[in-house]
């Protein structure tokens, strides 16, 4: 979901900003351990209490968190992080608080045929005990608190460690966590790489990452000598597929949106779009027309998201610089062409790559910056061969109105989810749940009951009937009779060797 660079930020990047040490971490996590006990979790209203606390937070002091983002990455609009980083976690709020009363309370289960024997089976989800949660640079706030609520809803306590790219924005959150929140429930601490290993590496009762699959292969292995489960949300190369019968001027718009939202640094973004050869120019025409009526100055323009660090926007231009130097069409918009680049403020302008291949790093990586590859195809089975060529991303997205086009798209190809002639569709669900699958990820939360089951352990319970008391020692051998012996082969529907 972020570039491997996520763990690797220049030294200075906390510089002035009061940063967590080693010894920090492990007494909050101490304390968040000794404050957890199996025989008294959260009750109901505790537990709303501390959503009800969250949301007051956010209601009450966003503006301050806005600015924080706003300084960590130069330029990005007020409106961009809002939207992805307060608007989500508020969005989710109520419907956790509205639905946490039955969700807490005991499922019942089939028993099966011993339910004719009056057995009683039934599922208790109960809390996990201390989650701990790593948050990317692209959305530190709300990857950081959209699975704090969801623990803290299945009766958890969290601590928090957002991206060492963004520290003041980790030294504002963890500022307010503080105000509104005991250390033993919620907490946030801040630092760099070391922290971060650190951090990663505590004995949880599971653990949440946000971040690059490279970076997300370091988390497994910290978290295996502990046998801690995780919860990976990473990212890769998200796919638009548009089929012949798209209209092409609204799907380029589209990808152009999904394109350039957060200078193309959100995991969800459209990383490569694949386009009937017939279509290749009218689709590059939506794209840029678009990209040029809601951007139309992209250096010092404040709408246009920076690039998060140096490392990474020389990254970025270098995918650019190689598929030029190797003779692929690059298009950018000619209305940019007076501008400079300015590595000081690292705003990059739209980039499309067309038909590159696997000599090119643009081709093979993602991308996490404001450059589109643009594939073409002759038949959808060129464009799901493509597809399935690549690593499984995060989500796939379908644009046309073929349905059974569509249904091929969907069945014949592997992602974390699936939008159809819409963008992150599929993540705004209240129930389906939200994860990749393999190199994107595992593991699923955001998604109202799926969240909330996430931090818990579904404990089996199973209730003996008076009927079954009586009978069951005769089920278990040795057996003293052939008729108990005849029992057991026709219960288990095998012949009698």
């Amino acid at each position: 979901m972020t570039t491997d660079a996520e763990m690797t930020t220049d030294a200075d990047t906390t510089a002035g900003i009061a940063v967590s040490t080693a010894q920090d971490v492990d007494r909050i996590f101490q304390v968040q351990k000794a404050s957890y006990s199996p025989a008294r979790p959260p009750t109901l209203a505790e537990r709303l209490d501390r959503l009800e606390r969250v949301e007051k937070m956010l209601q009450e002091n966003y503006t301050e968190l806005v600015d924080a983002l706003q300084a960590d990455f130069g330029h990005r609009s007020r409106d961009q992080i809002v939207g992805a980083d307060i608007f989500a976690v508020m969005s989710h709020l109520p419907h956790i608080k509205r639905h946490l009363k039955k969700w807490v309370k005991p499922r019942r289960r089939s028993s099966g045929a011993l339910g004719l024997a009056g057995v009683r089976s039934y599922v208790v989800n109960e809390p996990l005990g201390v989650v701990g949660v790593m948050s990317p640079f692209n959305a530190p706030v709300s990857l950081a608190l959209d699975p704090a609520v969801e623990a803290l809803a299945a009766g958890n306590r969290v601590m928090v460690k957002p991206s060492e790219l963004t520290p003041r924005t980790a030294g504002v959150l963890g500022r307010l966590v503080a105000r509104y929140f005991d250390e033993s429930e919620l907490a946030v601490v801040s630092g760099g790489p070391d922290i971060s290993a650190h951090f990663s590496a505590l004995p949880w009762d599971k653990f949440v990452f946000t971040g690059g699959t490279g970076v997300g292969r370091k988390i497994l292995a910290a978290a295996a000598p502990n046998l801690t489960p995780v919860i990976l949300e990473l990212g890769g190369k998200c796919p638009a597929v548009v089929l012949p019968d798209a209209d092409i001027a609204a799907v380029g718009a589209k990808v152009a949106q999904g394109r350039l939202g957060n200078g193309g640094q959100i995991c969800l973004c459209v990383d490569y779009a694949l386009v009937p050869e017939a279509s290749l120019e009218a689709f590059l025409d939506a794209v840029i027309e678009k990209t040029v009526t809601d951007f139309p100055t992209v250096q010092g323009n404040p709408e246009v998201s920076a690039i998060i660090d140096r490392r990474s926007y020389d990254r970025v231009l270098g995918y650019v610089a190689e598929a030029r130097e190797k003779g692929f069409r690059v298009v950018q918009p000619d209305r940019y062409r007076g501008e400079t680049l300015d590595p000081e403020t690292r705003q990059l302008p739209l980039t499309i790559v067309v038909d590159p291949d696997d000599r090119l790093a643009v081709h093979r990586e993602e991308v996490f910056g404001p450059v589109l590859s643009v594939y073409t195809y002759r038949t959808l089975d060129q464009a799901l061969d493509l597809v399935n060529a690549k690593e499984k991303p995060l989500a796939l997205y379908v644009f046309g109105r073929n349905r059974r086009a569509i249904r091929r798209v969907v069945d014949e190809t592997s992602s974390g989810g699936v939008s159809v002639n819409e963008l992150s569709l599929h993540a705004m669900s209240t129930s389906m749940g939200f994860g990749g699958v393999g190199p994107s990820g595992m593991g699923r939360y955001r998604g109202g009951r799926v969240g909330f089951e996430a931090f818990t352990n579904p404990k089996s319970v199973s209730v003996q009937s008076r009927l079954l008391a009586r009978f069951s020692g005769g089920l278990l051998p040795p057996f003293t009779t052939e008729r108990q012996r005849t029992m057991l082969y026709r219960m288990a529907r095998l012949p009698r060797g």
